[in-house]
């Protein structure tokens, strides 16, 4: 029986099983989220944002790409020692990862 008959079990009977779990992963692979590329306009207006909170002492969020989903911090950016810190509402501060920064939004006060 011929594949182009519909018969698409036949077939992946005689597909390896080395075979079959390479084209899965392949497939779970191709699925996958991608690093968005940003534009000039996109990072300048970041860097305004940044800068901005910086000077003010106001609060951000800061979008992080992640494979599976983004992750979401909140908090009051400082620049110290050559890198960007992230004062969260408990106290704690966070590195901020730059190289996975997707998004910084200003928080508007309620």
């Amino acid at each position: 029986m011929r594949i182009t008959e519909g018969n698409l079990f036949a077939a992946m009977r005689l597909t390896l099983p080395e075979h079959r779990d390479m084209a899965e992963r392949m497939e779970r692979e191709s699925r996958r989220r991608r690093v968005p590329e940003l534009t000039e306009d996109e990072l300048s207006e970041m860097e305004y944002v940044l800068s901005e909170a910086l000077e003010a002492g106001s609060k951000v969020r800061i979008t992080l790409y992640g494979p599976d989903e983004d992750e979401v911090w909140e908090g009051v950016p400082v620049f110290r020692s050559g890198k960007l810190y992230l004062q969260t509402a408990d106290g704690g501060k966070r590195a901020v990862p730059l190289g996975r920064v997707v998004r910084i939004e200003r928080v508007e006060r309620p």
